[in-house]
């Protein structure tokens, strides 16, 4: 089974696609960050690479749905670099000792209150 198989709710056809480029998409970035540096020394700094990667540059609404295949799913079809990276975001994100952090991860602003430019009335 791969993760073409996967049934993932009421979704179809276009939730079965999205979760398919959402692994494509880890796994490339898994790819690019394992060919950087040398040895497994470097592993946890890979592992924070694609985390952070996919924490700053995903939309919510795709994290949320990579999170819920992990969870579900096992991360069928992910990389082990692409998912111990997804892992990471979401144990961050379950953490009580970093809220912070975990809104972050989960997806929201990491901003603590209005910032220049924002309209504050």
């Amino acid at each position: 089974m791969n993760a073409v198989d996967i049934q993932h709710g009421p979704g179809g056809e276009h939730a079965h696609s999205t979760v398919d480029r959402l692994v494509y998409m880890a796994n490339q970035i898994s790819d690019f960050f394992k060919s950087q540096g040398h040895g497994e020394e470097s592993q946890p700094a890979r592992i924070l690479g694609v985390a952070n990667h996919i924490r700053a540059f995903w939309d919510p609404r795709m994290r949320r749905l990579i999170f819920d295949h992990v969870e579900q799913h096992g991360g069928e079809g992910l990389k082990p670099l692409a998912k111990a990276a997804i892992e990471h975001l979401i144990e961050v994100a379950n953490s009580p000792q970093s809220a912070p952090a975990a809104h972050v991860a989960a997806g929201g602003s990491h901003r603590a209150g209005p910032g220049p430019g924002d309209d504050a009335g």
